[in-house]
């Protein structure tokens, strides 16, 4: 009987606790931080050269802000009905989002997402693209070529494989494919605005010199329309996931917001041109605005299409995992396949 006994007094060991590095988030912080702190630096060495409204100029417009606000409200509830009556009907098929079907797949899958990479273009025609567009910068500079001139010359042949790989995927997935574009045309809008805020760093914080690298189509109505385009496209992309994927979500409420100031903006330009010049293109959040932040509008966007941009980076990526998943090579069902023997040994 004593041997039997159990000995209640003396506690377990208790386990080590594991540390899980989540490098997702570790690379957001570091991306979020570095950007933080240039922005900073631009505010603080940078401010923006250019005229200012009083408070009481900045308030003359406030209706047209809050109606402005009540759309996109009214549009976010109408993506967010439209989403859980999605979710409560029938569920999407061979969907694996849950642990048990991640973890099989873990083990064998690529670092970089199959879908996020040249599947159709041959490596060969990918590599002489590169080399042709890389060639273009001396010729182009030699060639004293303008820069929106040397900017096309860069892009270009990758358009040439970009068509074809474009084709490929549509054939496979149509909306993932549409939304890898998506992702492509906020990279370049991204490029744009970087390249405006480096103009602002060389040029001492002068607007009229810094309007990106396509400067003739820095006005309200090509901001409005293109902003407007990427806002309407993310929520349906949300209403079509079913709001499955996160980030897309955190994208499409960072669009949101971004869409207020120009509904403001597009209208404060069309119904008070004069006061606009005078300092309303700081809009709502812009230095001196209708609300106001330390931040000039230049800034201001830069954040705004930064915090749409990332969220967007990483819902392409957890897309492509699931593409790759419904997707799969064949030689990668021939793996997952149950053999002739598994077959029997479960019979």
């Amino acid at each position: 009987m004593g041997s039997s006994t159990v000995d209640t007094g003396r506690l377990a060991p208790a386990a080590r606790h594991r540390w899980i590095t989540h490098w997702r988030l570790v690379g957001i912080v570091i991306v979020t931080e570095i950007t933080a702190v240039f922005l900073a630096y631009m505010v603080i060495n940078v401010p923006l050269v250019g005229p200012k409204l009083t408070r009481a100029q900045a308030f003359v417009h406030w209706p047209a802000a809050a109606i402005g606000a009540l759309v996109v409200a009214l549009v976010v509830f109408a993506v967010v009905r439209e989403t859980l009556s999605a979710r409560r009907g029938r569920p999407p098929p061979q969907q694996a989002d849950s642990a048990e079907d991640e973890a099989p797949a873990k083990a064998g899958r690529p670092r970089i997402p199959r879908s996020l990479r040249f599947e159709r273009v041959p490596g060969k025609a990918v590599a002489l693209a590169a080399a042709v567009s890389l060639a273009t910068v001396p010729l182009s500079f030699g060639l004293g070529a303008s820069f929106q001139l040397a900017s096309l010359a860069f892009l270009a042949p990758w358009i040439a494989v970009a068509i074809p790989e474009a084709q490929y995927k549509r054939t496979r997935d149509a909306l993932f494919t549409g939304f890898g574009l998506l992702v492509i045309l906020q990279l370049l809008h991204m490029v744009e605005h970087s390249v405006q805020v480096g103009q602002l760093l060389a040029y001492d914080g002068d607007l009229a010199k810094s309007h990106g690298i396509f400067g003739q189509l820095d006005f309200e109505l090509v901001h409005f329309l293109t902003d407007s385009t990427l806002w309407i496209s993310l929520g349906l992309l949300v209403i079509i996931s079913r709001g499955r994927n996160l980030w897309l979500c955190v994208a499409f409420a960072a669009a949101s917001l971004h869409q207020i100031e120009h509904f403001y903006l597009f209208w404060l330009y069309h119904a008070d041109n004069g006061l606009y010049l005078a300092g309303g293109v700081a809009g709502i959040m812009g230095k001196d605005g209708l609300i106001g932040s330390p931040l000039d509008r230049p800034y201001l966007h830069y954040t705004y299409n930064f915090i749409v941009f990332v969220p967007m980076v990483i819902a392409a990526w957890d897309e492509a995992r699931r593409v790759d998943r419904l997707y799969p090579k064949r030689s990668e069902s021939r793996r997952t396949a149950p053999s002739a023997e598994d077959g029997a040994a479960t019979s």
